[in-house]
């Protein structure tokens, strides 16, 4: 009975084993996620911004001659450039928000209440 219970108890472990290194893959994912998120952002924003607003900024004043004389062309890109990235960043928000297509541990739970089905019946 004892060599029984103990590989019982051996399997359950292997299984919880099994499942906790699935959600470290997930976990580890969803960093990965954050840390491209981080880094993205900040380079989108000080690289993008930047060469972009030279090279556009003309452009936008001349558009924007006549239109609204009161924003000038620079600040035009440099408000479009960050709508953009908040674009990018809610996309990157939902990624990280996404929850996985199965739960958690699923087969600790099902062997969970098979186990205590099964303790129910035996009593």
């Amino acid at each position: 009975m004892k060599e029984a219970l103990s590989n019982f108890i051996a399997a359950r472990l292997e299984l919880a084993s099994i499942e906790a290194k699935e959600a470290a893959g997930l976990l580890g994912k969803k960093a990965l996620y954050g840390v491209v998120l981080a880094i993205s952002a900040f380079f989108c924003w000080a690289l993008l911004l930047a060469g972009i607003t030279g090279v556009v900024a003309p452009h936008a004043s001349e558009w924007l001659a006549g239109k609204a004389d009161w924003l000038p062309g620079w600040a035009a890109v440099i408000l479009a450039l960050g709508i953009l990235h908040a674009i990018v960043a809610v996309i990157c928000l939902c990624c990280l928000r996404k929850k996985p297509t199965t739960p958690l541990f699923e087969l600790s739970r099902k062997e969970i209440e098979n186990d205590k089905e099964w303790l129910k019946q035996n009593k």
